[in-house]
């Protein structure tokens, strides 16, 4: 088996970040935040970043799907604690691209959970996939303070 590369759980690596209070809607029974909201916030991020970073519409021509959630879960977080989401592209290939997640409760900067997606770029015109355009390789390259793999 392969080993698996470490999951980045150090906060100054993103520069893209939400921030908001865990919503009551996301507590499940327990009394913690359900997993499936963190992929929401995940998702949250994403679009975040394709509107902020590569400069895209999220309802826009081109774009991209999931291929793949993988999210590491280290502590919980509850009702009303502070959050913070944060992303960047980790790796860079020809067809895809793998953004890399960090959440974390603000104030004491505990990580709550840490996860990459892999993502297909994709013309939703046409419904195919699609090299990464050039635009969107220049702007994670001026964006990121660390360069994705390749």
């Amino acid at each position: 088996m392969t080993p698996r590369k470490p999951l980045d759980t150090d906060a100054s690596h993103f520069r893209c970040v939400l921030r908001f209070t865990a919503p009551f809607h996301d507590v499940d029974m327990l009394g913690h935040v359900n997993s499936v909201a963190y992929v929401r916030w995940a998702e949250s991020a994403r679009a975040a970043y394709q509107i902020d970073v590569l400069k895209e519409d999220v309802d826009g021509p081109r774009g991209f799907v999931v291929g793949r959630v993988a999210l590491s879960y280290f502590q919980p977080l509850r009702f009303r604690d502070p959050v913070s989401v944060g992303i960047r592209v980790a790796r860079i290939g020809a067809k895809s691209f793998d953004f890399a997640y960090l959440m974390w409760r603000d104030g004491d900067g505990a990580v709550a959970a840490a996860g990459e997606t892999a993502m297909i770029a994709y013309n939703a015109v046409e419904g195919h996939s699609i090299p990464v355009p050039d635009a969107w390789r220049d702007a994670v390259a001026e964006f990121e303070t660390i360069p994705p793999e390749t």
